[in-house]
């Protein structure tokens, strides 16, 4: 049977899991391809039997790259089955029934709904540095998850994680908050003198929101804070806030294709 992942990962905790989903399925004789959301030109979801969708949850809610490309994929009549999962640093994140929602009006059967906790990548804002010990616990969580939904789609079963109404409601004003400070937020990323205007975080900016002015760069007002541009600068030249953030995800963010 061959199926689709479509996913968006700023810093490689999504893509880490489109890989081991990729790999748990090859086990059982499966084909799933994967497309990056950046990378598509032409969505033909039709040629497959399945489909996966994946997101990171930022401010609980997912990137509106992510948004965009949910409202374009075309309805079905073939009750086409689909896995959907997100990644956080929280235990858990209503959005995903958003998504749910919006498919199943799409004609899409959802038979795997999960949330998948990852490395939080923004602990210089919310929370702390997790320890190597720590992360290395939550990736082999994350491993056991997804070979077990792996089994659970396989054997024909359905697993849809509980989402409460009220959890719901709380997380929606979460989101339009953090969506209203975002223009705020933005303005604490800067980049140091050391910066040396290679052009990585420009050639691998998801929204092509940096660009270089006179030697120098720059950000814009497209940015949705997916954190690219601080964990793959190869001399860790942009700040938040005026401080260096520690690059914990220098390992996952090889599961990347960086240019």
């Amino acid at each position: 049977m061959k199926g689709i992942l479509y996913y968006f990962s700023g810093t490689g905790n999504t893509k880490w899991i489109a890989d081991k989903m990729k790999y748990y399925f090859d086990l059982k004789g499966y084909e799933l391809n994967l497309c990056s959301i950046e990378d598509i030109e032409d969505l033909n979801i039709s040629k497959h039997k399945f489909i996966v969708i994946g997101t990171p949850i930022y401010g609980k809610s997912a990137p509106k790259l992510v948004e965009k490309f949910i409202k374009k994929i075309p309805n079905t009549k073939e009750n086409m089955k689909c896995i959907i999962y997100s990644t956080q640093g929280s235990k858990s994140c209503a959005y995903i029934e958003i998504i749910k929602n919006i498919l199943h009006k799409k004609g899409y059967n959802v038979v795997v709904q999960t949330t998948i906790t990852m490395p939080n990548n923004y602990y210089f804002a919310l929370g702390k540095i997790s320890k190597i010990n720590y992360v290395e616990s939550i990736l082999n969580l994350a491993d056991k998850k997804v070979k077990y939904i792996v089994n659970k789609f396989v054997n024909n079963n359905i697993y849809i994680e509980k989402t409460y109404f009220i959890q719901l409601k709380l997380e929606a004003l979460v989101s339009k908050a953090f969506k209203k400070t975002l223009p705020k937020l933005l303005k604490n990323l800067q980049v140091t003198n050391e910066c040396m205007s290679c052009g990585r975080c420009i050639r691998n900016c998801p929204t092509s929101n940096i660009t270089l002015e006179n030697g120098k760069v720059v950000f814009h007002n497209n940015c949705i804070l997916c954190l690219r541009c601080i964990y793959i600068c190869p001399i860790n030249a942009i700040t938040y806030k005026g401080r260096k953030i520690v690059q914990i995800q220098n390992n996952i963010i090889k599961s990347l294709d960086i240019k």
